[in-house]
């Protein structure tokens, strides 16, 4: 059992330390991500404390975070992060040598129906794929080689052309 470095999140409302003291970090994170089905459980996401906070007292957001949604059979997976030029970026994680020609085809479902984001075949995980990422992320606050990244370009308002798309 160790302190608490990481706060986790559940369907974007449930959040808390993330800890170890029920089984370790590796198997609470495929525990978690197996569990969820795309209606009541739909998003997690994980993301490292601030040095030096009380986890007891206060659990704070991120501006950098690793997030996934779905279910344990079909989740897409995201990670947000501030680039060394001060900007965020939002990238959608997919396993190595995917073909991105044309638009992403793979549509994952989450939230009910309600909601929905398509990505590329090769950016679909399963919870124990999804799991090795989530725990590197965990040791290293970055997403590891051999996994590709692609920009989602996310931008406030959105283009007249998206307008509509969830």
């Amino acid at each position: 059992m160790s302190t608490p470095t990481h706060i986790d999140q559940i369907n974007g409302e449930s959040r808390g330390p993330f800890v170890d003291y029920v089984r370790p970090y590796p198997e609470q994170l495929r525990a978690s991500l197996k569990g969820m089905n795309g209606s009541t459980f739909w998003s997690y996401s994980l993301w490292r404390a601030p040095e030096g906070a009380d986890l007891l007292e206060d659990i704070p957001f991120s501006e950098e975070y690793m997030q996934c949604a779905g279910t344990a059979e079909a989740l897409a997976l995201e990670v947000r992060r501030i680039e060394a030029d001060g900007t965020p970026h939002q990238y959608a994680i997919g396993k190595p040598g995917g073909d991105r020609t044309g638009e992403p085809t793979e549509v994952i479902h989450y939230d009910n129906g309600r909601h929905r984001t398509t990505v590329y075949p090769h950016e679909v995980f399963t919870a124990d794929e999804a799991a090795v990422v989530f725990y590197t992320y965990f040791l290293t606050d970055d997403v590891s080689q051999p996994y590709e990244l692609r920009d989602l370009h996310l931008s406030w308002p959105k283009p007249e052309s998206e307008e509509g798309d969830s």
